[in-house]
């Protein structure tokens, strides 16, 4: 997930405003970080080569 950040933190914070705790807010989490790197893996193999 080069160059992707979370702000896991945050994520949190608003996971717990949504009424998610322990493992509903740990997969909450990780399924935001499957999202970032699914999408920049799909920016990656559409992006032109060079």
């Amino acid at each position: 997930m080069a160059g992707l950040t979370l702000d896991t933190a945050g994520a949190l914070a608003a996971a717990r405003e949504m009424g998610a705790s322990g493992w509903a807010a740990a997969e909450l989490l990780l399924a935001l970080r499957i999202g970032m790197a699914e999408g920049g893996a799909e920016r990656r193999a559409s992006a032109p080569a060079t």
